[in-house]
């Protein structure tokens, strides 16, 4: 009896730098990776990106030379024995203060991002803490909404790496009904060690978006073979991935190995896919593949037009 359950995801699209999902607290300076408005921890709407908190750092920075040049400025005026001394020492503050604010307004861009490295670099510590906040505030809602949890680990994913978080959302996606207009992953979730669920989840990946299926998970399933023959369903998993294969030349050459141990079991419109692309390219080195192919179209699409 199939208890997965139909689900619609919240919107994600991937940052294009990683931090830029990373806030800090204006007034705790706890850091979250979540779309939450108010800090956790504080309780207080002041949530800021923190690229923007870099860039204010370095508007301080910056504020704070031009006020000392200003400063000296003025001293130096103060101190001047006439009044030309005077007005040369004003000139040539107000010229210097000048030139200070278009080299930094010059290099703003840079000072912005060397700041952004020395604030992460300071803070790896409080980072990592918040982030390990927000997986166990993902992970406590599960039980009453698993959409939600995955929803929050898949946000955390684009910083929190590594087996736990990724095994966790392979958990949750076993309960899901996959379909191809859902916005899913594959090699983000790839583990180290052999996984039951992730293979399911490869194998229905395979079904409903085979475009996913790339280098990274064509290597795990042919590391993990033969466990997952030992699977209930192993060998129907490992035909769809095998199927996944044949949609580019490359792989098909790549995996040709791979390919040749389920070709028999492929689908006809795979089937088809490949032997038209070994009738493509009759000189690549298909490792046998074109052989058995070919056995394979006389005794089963004989008479099939679409193989001739």
């Amino acid at each position: 009896m199939n208890k997965k359950k139909p689900v619609t995801f919240r919107p994600f699209k991937a940052p294009r730098y990683a931090y830029d999902k990373l806030r800090i607290c204006r007034h705790c300076g706890s850091y979250t990776a979540l779309s939450e408005q108010r800090c956790k921890k504080c309780d207080k709407a002041s949530l800021t990106p923190v690229e923007s908190r870099a860039a204010s750092i370095t508007g301080r920075k910056m504020s704070t030379r031009l006020w000392l040049v200003l400063l000296l400025t003025l001293i130096s005026v103060y101190f001047g024995h006439d009044f030309l001394q005077m007005a040369l020492c004003a000139s040539g503050g107000l010229l210097l203060i000048g030139l200070l604010y278009y080299a930094q307004r010059k290099v703003r861009s840079t000072e912005n991002l060397r700041s952004l490295n020395e604030l992460l670099a300071q803070n790896i510590y409080f980072i990592k803490e918040g982030l390990e906040l927000n997986r166990q505030e993902a992970v406590s809602v599960l039980r009453e909404n698993d959409v939600l949890a995955y929803d929050k680990l898949r946000e955390l994913s684009i910083l929190l790496r590594g087996d736990r978080i990724a095994r966790q959302r392979v958990a949750l996606l076993h309960g899901f009904h996959l379909r191809k207009d859902m916005d899913l992953e594959m090699e983000q979730l790839l583990l180290k060690d052999f996984e039951p669920l992730l293979a399911e989840y490869i194998g229905e990946i395979a079904k409903v978006r085979h475009d996913l299926i790339k280098d990274r998970t064509f290597r795990y399933t042919q590391t993990y073979e033969s466990q997952i023959l030992r699977m209930e369903n192993g060998r129907s998993i490992l035909t769809g991935v095998a199927g996944a294969a044949v949609r580019m030349k490359r792989y098909a050459l790549l995996y040709s190995t791979f390919i040749g141990r389920y070709v028999h079991e492929l689908p006809r419109d795979r089937f088809l896919r490949l032997s038209k692309l070994i009738a493509a390219n009759p000189h690549e080195p298909w490792n046998g593949l074109d052989e058995t192919v070919a056995q394979i179209v006389e005794s089963n699409y004989r008479w099939d037009p679409e193989f001739q």
